[in-house]
């Protein structure tokens, strides 16, 4: 935990990203490298009926942090990401995890 999803990204670019952007990212919220996950969904985009490319999208399921954490976050990823796609736009979204409802082994943080 973190759990990190990438959409609108390739596979060689969501292996990069897990090797660059986790070590700094485990530095920044102080949790081990190892419980981090970084998944790739593949997705299909469609633009008045025909197919498109799209953004990367980038969701981060985490608990709370800080503002300032957050920002620093989402600035590191969106550095990582445009380097590795020349992208554009890149949206990051964090979604915060309720401690109380995130388990693990059965048991709940």
């Amino acid at each position: 935990m973190p759990h990190i999803r990438l959409r609108s990204m390739t596979h060689e670019q969501a292996q990069n990203l897990s090797q660059t952007a986790v070590p700094e990212l485990a530095r920044l919220v102080q949790s081990p490298e190892d419980h981090f996950t970084v998944e790739l969904i593949a997705t299909t985009h469609f633009r008045q009926g025909q197919l498109a490319t799209a953004a990367p999208f980038v969701e981060v399921l985490w608990f709370a942090r800080a503002q300032d954490v957050q920002n620093q976050a989402a600035e590191l990823l969106t550095e990582k990401i445009r380097a590795l796609t020349q992208a554009e736009d890149i949206v990051v979204v964090f979604h915060e995890l309720k401690r109380n409802a995130y388990y693990e082994n059965g048991q709940h943080f």
